[in-house]
């Protein structure tokens, strides 16, 4: 397991070089090094609420040999993603969120930004020219249950 400096560093990189982002010098990283988390938040260092978890977002998770970074802070960055950003048409969204690998063009392997009518919706990985969804659990059904309960989708990715 890398140590906290070098995973807030290879966290900071991650979104740098595969997002385009540079994160705020104001963001403060906090490492939960028993689970191998980056945290950050914008607040002054304050005692938790509960000790076991940091406050603020869970940016990225380390996992052997990669940092994959999170669904909910891909979709805070929003439009500051410039790079690895995969749009995505309402047919493939439904057929991400059941679990398929569907093909792509896009020859850029690794973690990408999913986004559906201009909105980043989370993380994917596309690896062997195929694309993946990387959403938690909870987040896939509830787009699921959104796309199942009859409303046409606005307009298309």
């Amino acid at each position: 397991m890398p140590a906290s400096e070098e995973l807030k560093r290879t966290a900071i990189e991650l979104y740098r070089d595969r997002f385009g982002v540079t994160l705020p010098d104001a963001l403060r990283l906090e490492v939960q090094a028993s689970q191998c988390e980056v945290w950050a938040t914008s607040a002054p260092a304050l005692i938790p609420a509960q000790p076991s978890r940091p406050p603020g977002l869970r940016i990225a998770r380390w996992f052997p040999q990669e940092m994959k970074p999170t669904s909910v802070f891909l979709m805070a960055l929003g439009d500051r993603i410039t790079r690895s950003r995969i749009a995505i048409s309402f047919e493939e969204l439904r057929a991400l969120l059941q679990g398929q690998r569907i093909p792509t063009t896009s020859d850029d392997e690794g973690f990408v930004a999913l986004v559906y009518l201009g909105d980043v919706i989370g993380c994917g990985r596309i690896r062997g020219g195929r694309l993946q969804a990387l959403l938690p659990t909870g987040r896939r059904k509830e787009l699921l249950d959104i796309l199942d309960s009859g409303s046409p989708p606005v307009g298309d990715a």
